[in-house]
């Protein structure tokens, strides 16, 4: 009787012991449901809850209902907010690097160069640097969602010159801002959940340097979207993001499976990323959407130009001049 009693105590500790390292975080997305960011989320959330044996829940918050994404970024930083996945653009808020696949000297890159540089060194560094600020990235790193192109209108705009004065809602970067100032639009920061507000009300006559799926995925057609110019002016990631102040709270196991939860993820979110991509131009076009295709004389007499000034954006962004010429020579190289 009395091991028994030992052996029921011993049970019972255990058992407490496991609900007192049960957790529960909160992951915040800006984007609709349906969306691939959303669809990344809940599949982190899942592989989290999967591989902790279901001791750490993941609750998604999506469209913006915890966060818009400026304050997720901040909430992350504090500690208010555990997990988010983030746009590079709206990152470089915090750390204008981010920014440096959205340069000019990335119009025109593919989807292999943003690898070869963000999967390696210089890739790591640029974490490295968010960590600093108080925001980490799990093993796995970004995955990319579409090259930009400079604008999505409600008025019809066959070249550049016809965009030259128009005012666009870009997101909130910097960088990208004064990428648009240079090319003579007058691009304004805007949080993604004003969009369709701004656009109805007239506020904006587009969006600019955002994505084919950006407009598909957001439905923006409803909102009044008609008209596209293809361009490929930089490009944009997803970054999965872990808060340090709230991964400090946890234990090193449960840290790990956070973070290596991603890795099962990031696979899956890259393909499914790309294969969506080929197809969202013809979902625009299926719903009224017209494309302008810009010769690649005429993109690459503006991406000459806007190389010219690049180095006023950098210096004026507070970039590291440093580490942006690195990454040049890297893209140079490939």
């Amino acid at each position: 009787m009395k091991a028994l009693k030992t052996t029921a105590a011993v049970a019972a500790l255990i058992a407490l012991s496991t609900a007192a390292q049960a957790v529960d975080l909160r992951l915040s997305v800006e984007t609709p449901p349906g969306h691939i960011r959303n669809q990344a989320a809940e599949r982190w959330a899942a592989a989290i809850h999967d591989m902790s044996n279901g001791d750490i829940n993941v609750e998604v918050f999506p469209a913006g209902q915890l966060y818009n994404s400026a304050d997720a970024i901040r909430a992350l930083a504090s500690g208010a907010l555990d997990l988010s996945i983030q746009a590079s653009p709206t990152l470089s808020r915090l750390e204008p690097n981010l920014s440096v696949i959205t340069l000019p000297m990335f119009f025109g890159a593919s989807r292999d160069d943003v690898r070869g540089i963000l999967d390696g060194p210089l890739g790591a560094e640029l974490w490295g640097m968010l960590a600093t600020r108080g925001i980490e990235v799990p093993t796995g790193g970004h995955f990319e969602f579409a090259p930009n192109n400079t604008a999505y209108t409600v008025e019809p705009a066959g070249s550049y010159a016809d965009l030259a004065g128009r005012t666009v809602a870009t997101p909130p970067s910097p960088v990208v801002v004064a990428i648009m100032g240079a090319m003579g639009i007058n691009g304004v920061a805007t949080p993604r959940t004003e969009i369709v507000l701004q656009l109805t009300q007239g506020q904006i006559a587009g969006l600019g340097s955002v994505t084919d799926l950006t407009i598909s995925g957001g439905r923006l057609w409803e909102a009044g979207i008609q008209y596209a110019f293809n361009d490929n002016a930089g490009w944009g990631v997803y970054i999965p993001l872990m808060s340090a102040r709230a991964m400090a709270n946890l234990t090193e196991a449960q840290r790990q499976i956070v973070n290596d939860a991603w890795g099962e993820v990031v696979g899956w979110a890259r393909d499914a990323a790309a294969e969506e991509l080929a197809g969202a131009r013809a979902v625009n076009e299926e719903h009224g959407i017209t494309y302008a295709d810009p010769s690649d004389e005429v993109i690459a007499a503006m991406r000459e130009q806007m190389v010219g000034v690049q180095d006023e954006i950098v210096a004026s962004s507070g970039m590291n001049a440093d580490y942006v010429g690195r990454v040049a020579a890297a893209l140079h190289a490939m």
